[in-house]
């Protein structure tokens, strides 16, 4: 999703220390995909400095897992030299390092989603963009060398690499204006191997489907962008990421309803075509959520309480269950006034679904999982 530029707050920890001191009854079946979430203040809106009272709050949500978002062109505004060197001066490692240390001493195991093009490595013409991230298409060489200094530099702290962030639709990956697979299909060529030079136990996450239902205005449907890539075997991947945002609850069914994707009702649908093209692959739901307020982005919205219910729904849900299905983010941690999905208000007060994601998000790692999910990857 957008990178959402937050209103300032007050202090919130007095809400949060309530918030953890009331028990909530787990759900009551076998977990088995491994919840998490993204605090997308980390990404750029939050000052540097305070990076250590933003991880305090990912600890409290008890997550064993976490996405953080890697803008590429803040790393590297200017070109570096040495491209696939991580110890290039060119490169602006400071945010990243702390977070992902904050990460590795809470026992966190970070998915790292890598985007926004650099100026000077825009591949075609550049068209102009509004958001902190850029959209235009890099050239694929570059992109695979920035993204083995990244493996290379946090081979210690992290292997689990998303390539982009919604590239099927245009305002996060464009070509001349539009979603484009086979460009994708490149970078992703370009940049698996890259990747593995650099941590060659890295899992690399292939994907990444926005949610869009149909393709139309220069994006691609999130169905037509999955399966063009599964069914492509010249495409490397370990696994594959869907963001799944339905305007409806993960128990409800109609036709039409159950015939739109990406929805809770999809899940089994991506078990099955992964299965059919690359058997056992996993399956990481790198982002998902339900808004409690009016947003640009989005036209439908819940109350907290629905919120609280559909997430412990979503965690009971069949294909959830399925140890195929590896990780499930919640996005985000934090209200703001773009994307108020948060477990928290913009002012720091818990929601409902804040007590009910620290029960979800504390159950162990499930045996079949462990390995896939190590806190504590080695090089």
């Amino acid at each position: 999703m957008t990178i959402r530029r937050p209103r300032r707050t007050g202090a919130f920890a007095v809400a949060l220390v309530a918030a953890g001191a009331v028990a909530v009854t787990a759900p009551a079946t076998g977990l088995s995909a491994v919840f998490g979430v993204q605090d997308d203040r980390m990404t750029i809106a939050e000052p540097i400095q305070n990076l250590q009272q933003r991880m305090k709050l990912v600890r409290r949500t008890n997550s064993k897992v976490a996405r953080f978002d890697i803008l590429w062109s803040e790393v590297a505004p200017r070109r570096p030299a040495r491209p696939a060197n991580h110890r290039d001066p060119a490169y602006n490692w400071g945010r990243a390092d702390r977070v992902l240390s904050g990460m590795f001493r809470a026992r966190i195991t970070p998915i790292l989603s890598v985007y926004s093009t650099p100026a000077w490595a825009v591949q075609h013409r550049a068209r102009p963009f509004t958001s902190r991230y850029n959209p235009n298409a890099p050239d694929a060489a570059q992109f695979a060398a920035f993204m083995r200094a990244v493996s290379t530099r946090y081979a210690g702290r992290a292997r689990h690499f998303e390539i982009w962030n919604e590239p099927n639709l245009r305002n996060f990956l464009s070509v001349n204006g539009r979603a484009h697979l086979g460009y994708y299909k490149k970078m992703v060529r370009r940049s698996y191997p890259a990747i593995k030079a650099g941590n060659r136990r890295a899992r690399v996450i292939v994907g990444v489907g926005g949610p869009r239902s149909s393709t139309g205005g220069g994006n691609i449907g999130a169905r037509p962008w999955m399966n063009g890539l599964l069914r492509d075997r010249r495409v490397p991947m370990d696994a594959y990421s869907q963001h799944i945002y339905p305007s409806r609850g993960p128990r409800f069914s109609t036709r039409s309803y159950n015939r739109a994707f990406p929805t809770w009702r999809s899940v089994p649908e991506i078990h099955r075509v992964l299965n059919q093209r690359r058997r056992g692959m996993k399956l990481y739901i790198t982002e998902a959520g339900y808004t409690t307020a009016a947003t640009p982005f989005r036209n439908v919205r819940v109350t907290p309480a629905q919120q609280n219910l559909y997430l412990r729904q979503m965690a009971n849900l069949p294909a959830v269950r399925d140890p195929q299905t590896a990780a499930v983010i919640w996005f985000n941690l934090q209200d703001n006034i773009n994307w108020p999905a948060g477990l928290l208000r913009e002012n720091g007060q818990a929601k409902p679904s804040f007590r009910s994601f620290r029960s979800i998000a504390n159950r162990p790692i499930p045996a079949g999982l462990r390995a896939e999910l190590n806190p504590r990857p080695r090089r």
